[in-house]
C-alpha cells in the first residue's frame, strides 16, 4: 500500500512539475466586467449608414496563460437585443421586429474554438445566436493584459439572411437595409 502510495504521489509531482516546466497557469474563469464593454451592431441601407449600441452584456470567459500567451477555452456572452439602441425610435423599432424580440429576447455567444497567432492577436470561433437561429461565425480578436484584467476586441462581418432574419425595410419598402452587418465589440474581463 505504501509502494503505491509512493508511486501515485510521485506520478502527481512529476505531472506539476511538468505544468509549471511549460508555463501553463490553471484555468480560471473571469466575468465581464459590466462598466467595461461596448457592442455595436453596422450597417447600411439604401438611405445611409446605420449602427446600433449597446454597453450591457453578461457573461464570462475562461482562460489559462501558456508561456505567456492567453489560452481561452470557454465563453458564453448574453446580450438583451433590446438593449441595443441606434438613437432613432422608429430604426429600432423596425430592427426588433426584424430579430423577433418579442420571441428571442437574447443575442448569446458560446466560444467553441479559439487559436492565438501571439499572445494579442487570435481568431475565436464561436456559435452566435440571433433571432432563434445559430450558426458559428469567425471574430478577429485582440487581447490587452494587464493584472488580472483581460480586455478583448473582437470583429465579424456576416449577412442577417444566414440567420434567417429579413434586412428590415421602412416607408413601405423604399429604405432598404442592407443584408451584410458587421459586429465589434470591446469587453473587459476580470475578477
Amino acid at each position: 500500500m505504501k509502494s503505491i502510495v509512493k508511486t501515485s504521489f510521485k506520478i502527481l509531482s512529476l505531472v506539476a512539475l511538468l505544468l509549471i516546466s511549460t508555463g501553463m497557469q490553471a484555468q480560471k474563469t473571469v466575468n465581464l466586467k459590466p462598466d467595461a464593454q461596448e457592442y455595436v451592431v453596422k450597417g447600411t441601407s439604401t438611405l445611409h449608414d446605420w449602427h446600433m449600441t449597446s454597453n450591457e452584456a453578461k457573461g464570462f470567459v475562461t482562460v489559462s496563460m501558456i508561456d505567456g500567451v492567453p489560452n481561452f477555452t470557454g465563453s458564453e456572452i448574453t446580450l438583451l437585443a433590446e438593449t441595443l439602441k441606434s438613437g432613432k425610435k422608429g430604426m429600432d423599432k423596425n430592427a426588433y421586429k426584424a430579430l423577433k424580440t418579442d420571441e428571442y429576447e437574447s443575442i448569446e455567444f458560446v466560444l467553441n474554438h479559439c487559436t492565438m497567432e501571439s499572445a494579442v492577436l487570435g481568431k475565436a470561433t464561436a456559435e452566435l445566436t440571433i433571432a432563434g437561429f445559430s450558426r458559428d461565425v469567425i471574430f478577429d480578436i485582440q487581447v490587452e493584459q494587464s493584472g488580472n484584467a483581460f480586455t478583448v476586441k473582437g470583429t465579424t462581418d456576416f449577412h442577417l439572411t444566414d440567420f434567417q432574419i429579413d434586412p428590415p425595410t421602412a416607408l413601405m419598402g423604399t429604405i432598404k437595409t442592407g443584408d451584410e452587418v458587421t459586429i465589434e465589440f470591446k469587453a473587459t474581463f476580470q475578477n
